[in-house]
């Protein structure tokens, strides 16, 4: 039996759904992280959620922030037509800059030096 082929808005929606359900996730967790488990929480007080540690909840919350930046890859290369579109109707401009500035972010705080205290 052949198996039903997806279609794009099938894709597209469930892309969309997982960008938000991480999303949220990632606030909440960020939310949940500095102001009920504020720095100190772990030594001094003990506080946990749910039995995790304030280092435990971060771990979890930098997976889902690169879980975030893998859906987001994906959406732009789904709509990479509609981007290029964008670009050739006078736009490339505003395109490319917004693309270059994102990028160079990126790039410098993924690379900034590193001291020890």
């Amino acid at each position: 039996m052949k198996q039903p082929k997806l279609s794009n808005l099938t894709i597209n929606r469930a892309l969309n759904f997982s960008l938000w359900f991480v999303f949220c996730a990632l606030s909440g967790l960020g939310l949940l992280i500095a102001f009920r488990l504020p720095p100190g929480s772990h030594g001094g007080r003990g506080l946990s959620a749910l039995g995790l540690t304030r280092h435990q909840w971060g771990e979890l919350h930098t997976w889902l922030g690169y879980a975030l930046i893998a859906l987001v890859f994906a959406h732009l290369l789904m709509h990479w037509r509609w981007l290029w579109q964008a670009a050739s109707k006078k736009r490339s401009l505003w395109l490319v800059g917004g693309l270059g500035t994102g990028i160079l972010l990126v790039l410098v705080l993924a690379l900034l030096p590193v001291t020890q205290q």
